[in-house]
């Protein structure tokens, strides 16, 4: 499906990004329900024909939260895959057991969303070697294949 590791990162990385951002969304939403026809004991006068608008409202709020839930969903199961790469489905294998630190800086770039220079810092390199040794971690990937990946097996045990 994607033609190298950094593609498949980018992908994930563009979906942490929108998993985030439809967060915020779903939040905003969350706090705007709590206004959508403020009630009160006086009498009002209506003055829209549509005595069902609130429930149209209602309807259109609960169907665009379902939707954006599903494309979160979807977002996070990419995301999941891109940390079974990382560090395989026990946590103890994957890329980091081929490369060590670098799979961190792969994750705190590409799905934490920092940039080069935090990751850096986090790591306690300079962000250009940073980027050096995330470029040879994803070439070790790309030789590897994904499923050697994930188990943290490199070329010379297959």
């Amino acid at each position: 499906m994607y033609e190298s590791a950094r593609e498949f990162f980018e992908a994930a990385s563009a979906a942490a990004r929108e998993a985030d951002r439809i967060g915020r969304e779903l939040d905003a939403m969350g706090e705007r329900a709590g206004s959508l026809g403020g009630g009160g004991f006086e009498p009002r006068v209506r003055s829209t024909p549509e005595p069902d608008r609130m429930a149209g409202r209602v309807a259109a709020m609960v169907d665009r939260t379902d939707m954006l839930a599903r494309r979160m969903d979807e977002d996070y199961r990419l995301i999941d895959a891109a940390c079974r790469v990382l560090y395989g489905a026990d946590n103890r294998s994957g890329l980091y057991a081929l490369v060590g630190w670098p799979a961190d800086a792969i994750y705190h770039h590409y799905l934490a969303l920092h940039t080069w220079e935090a990751t850096a810092v986090l790591v306690n390199y300079t962000p250009r070697y940073v980027q050096d040794r995330v470029a040879w971690a994803l070439d070790m990937a790309d030789a590897n294949g994904q499923m050697w990946t994930e188990l943290g097996r490199g070329m010379a045990e297959t």
